[in-house]
């Protein structure tokens, strides 16, 4: 049960799952904004960090410091495109992570969250273009 309910909270939440690409607060703030002509970013990010602390969005920060939100509550992590900057959710559970760090360090695991960087599809299609044409015009 969300403490401190709000109608703006409630709109900010909403917009979060319906842009659904792992949205930063400020295509959030957009959409809100669209809806609600009163609502401020500082508003936005507020809310945004109550949000994350009572477990209703994950916040993501990507290698480059940016943060990000998902809507999606379920267990898995991300990869990140290097090229393009597109968010891709993985589903991969690594077995025996929280067994093998309690054994090298003694570490009581509550859960984990890894973000995997590198070059989606698209962008290694894209790459492999240039590359061929740099190939054919040397």
């Amino acid at each position: 049960m969300r403490r401190n309910y709000s109608k703006q909270r409630e709109e900010i939440r909403k917009a979060a799952s319906v842009i659904g690409v792992h949205p930063t607060a400020e295509e959030i703030y957009s959409l809100v904004k669209e809806e609600n002509s009163t609502a401020s970013l500082s508003t936005v990010y507020r809310n945004l960090h109550e949000l994350v602390k009572e477990g209703e969005l994950k916040e993501l920060i990507l290698p480059n410091g940016v943060k990000r939100y998902d809507a999606d509550d379920s267990e898995h992590n991300h990869a990140v495109c290097n090229c393009c900057g597109k968010i891709f959710d993985v589903d991969i559970v690594i077995e025996g992570l929280e067994q093998k760090i309690k054994e090298l360090q003694g570490f009581q695991m509550n859960g984990y969250h890894v973000i995997v960087e590198g070059i989606c599809q698209n962008c290694g299609r894209k790459e492999g273009a240039k590359n061929v044409k740099k190939i054919i015009r040397n």
